[in-house]
């Protein structure tokens, strides 16, 4: 048997060496281009799975925009439980203050306590304030970024109506003329 690279030369199952050589050659050929869509129906299912791509990433954004709206709203809840202390506390205190110098002597300590309170709410305030302050001054970095993943989501959707487009049009290419459903 004589061989030539991987293709055996020799007459297997009634097939004559030339043929079976022939059977081989087309069996491992890939065409230039082997991959891209060549049909309308094959063109239709790439357009469908970039629309597809594009809506689950659209899906995940706005799912990560729903999970940060969440933890805003959670964070608004501690901050009016807070202020609701704060104003609880000086209410108490003004009430003391309000019945005159007797009510405060005689509820000196109560007082004290009170006002040490209150101090130390307004310090946990005014440290928690203060890193609102720069965790808006880091938002507004990326809040900038934002923007510009919405101008890609502006381009990615324009995308998606071309390829939907596209794809109307490859339905038209398929149905003959006179025959549209």
């Amino acid at each position: 048997m004589i061989e030539h690279e991987d293709y055996p030369i020799s007459n297997i199952d009634g097939q004559s060496s030339a043929s079976h050589v022939v059977e081989e050659m087309r069996r491992s050929f890939i065409p230039p281009g082997a991959g891209a869509p060549t049909t309308p129906a094959e063109k239709m299912e790439v357009a469908l799975s970039e629309v597809q791509n594009t809506v689950r990433e659209q899906q995940m954004l706005i799912e990560q925009d729903l999970q940060g709206a969440l933890s805003k709203a959670s964070a608004h809840v501690a901050d009016s439980q807070a202020v609701d202390t704060l104003l609880a506390l000086s209410q108490q205190i003004a009430s003391i203050v309000s019945q005159g110098n007797e009510a405060v002597r005689s509820n000196s300590q109560q007082l004290n306590d009170l006002i040490s309170l209150l101090g130390d709410q307004l310090s946990m305030q005014q440290a928690k304030v203060d890193r609102q302050v720069a965790q808006a001054l880091q938002k507004a970095v990326v809040s900038l970024a934002d923007a510009q993943n919405a101008m890609f989501q502006s381009m990615a959707i324009s995308q998606m109506c071309h390829y939907v487009k596209g794809a109307e049009q490859v339905v038209k290419d398929i149905i003959a003329p006179g025959q549209v459903q």
